[in-house]
């Protein structure tokens, strides 16, 4: 048995003008809405942003051991000294280490 002969059938129509132009116009026509949306939201945002006061920028120190050797002594001293923290109320600051050996004896008493 021989196989039927298929002739070659090519595409005799060339490429269609019409279909790449409006193709190529709808492209560029949302490309060009694209940038329109774009710039006006970027105008918009960039006006909300100037609207937003800015935090005042944190002011930087040359030697800051000094103020850093200020602020652990003072933590010191109200860890190790008496004070009165509300005098009407009677709450008194008292040095850790007392704190500590009254603790201490009260929970040898209770046992």
């Amino acid at each position: 048995m021989s196989e039927p002969q298929q002739s070659a059938q090519h595409e005799t129509a060339g490429i269609h003008v019409r279909g790449v132009v409006l193709g190529a116009a709808a492209i560029a026509l949302g490309i060009g809405l694209a940038a329109l949306a774009s710039y006006f939201l970027w105008k918009r945002w960039s006006v909300q942003a100037e609207a937003v006061p800015s935090a005042a920028s944190p002011e930087l120190q040359s030697a800051p051991q000094q103020e850093r050797a200020r602020y652990f002594a003072e933590k010191q001293h109200l860890l190790t000294s008496w004070g009165w923290i509300d005098k009407q109320r009677g709450i008194a600051r008292i040095p850790v280490d007392e704190a500590m050996r009254i603790m201490a004896s009260t929970t040898r008493e209770q046992k």
